[in-house]
C-alpha cells in the first residue's frame, strides 16, 4: 500500500538543519552576554529556530525535536555565565566550613542554572521552530504540507 506525504527523513538532515539555526544563533547570544557581561539574550535562538524550522519542512521533513537542538546549540554561552559564577565564587576567604559549604552551594547552584538556562534555550528554540514550520506551511501560491496522510 503506498504511503502520501513527504518521504521519510533520515536524523541526520534533521542535525543538520538543527546545526544551521544553532550556528546562525550562536554569535548573537554570545555577543549579548559578552556585551552586557551579565545578561543573556536568547532573541537569536527564536530566529534559528525559525530558520531550522521552515527548511526542515520546506525540505518535506519533519521539524520535530530540531528547536530543541537549535536551543541547547544557541544557549551554549550559559556556560560562559556558568564559569563566571564559579570564578566569582573561587575567591572565598573565611574558616573552612564556610568556604566548604559555600562550595558545594555554588556548585549545587550552578547546576540549577544550567538546567534552566539549557531548558529555557530549548524552550525557546522549539517555539521558534514550530512558527518557522507554520511559515513554510503558508507560503503564498503553496498548499499545505501533507504530513501523515492529512493536510
Amino acid at each position: 500500500m503506498p504511503e502520501t506525504g513527504p518521504p521519510p527523513q533520515h536524523e541526520s538532515t534533521r542535525l543538520k538543519y538543527a546545526l544551521v539555526g544553532g550556528l546562525t544563533s550562536l554569535p548573537f547570544t554570545t555577543f549579548s552576554y559578552w556585551h552586557t557581561g551579565s545578561e543573556l539574550s536568547l532573541g537569536a535562538v527564536v530566529f534559528g529556530g525559525m530558520l531550522a524550522g521552515y527548511l526542515v519542512t520546506r525540505t518535506g521533513g519533519e521539524s520535530r525535536g530540531v528547536g530543541i537542538r537549535v536551543g541547547l546549540l544557541g544557549g551554549l554561552p550559559v556556560l560562559w555565565i556558568l564559569f563566571d559564577l564559579l570564578a566569582a565564587t573561587s575567591g572565598l576567604a573565611g574558616p573552612a566550613w564556610f568556604v566548604t559549604s559555600a562550595t558545594v552551594l555554588t556548585v549545587a547552584l550552578t547546576l540549577v542554572i544550567a538546567l534552566c538556562g539549557f531548558g529555557i534555550a530549548a524552550l525557546i528554540g522549539e517555539v521558534g521552530a514550530r512558527i518557522g514550520n507554520w511559515l513554510a506551511g503558508n507560503q503564498p501560491g503553496q498548499s499545505a504540507p501533507v504530513v501523515n496522510g492529512e493536510p
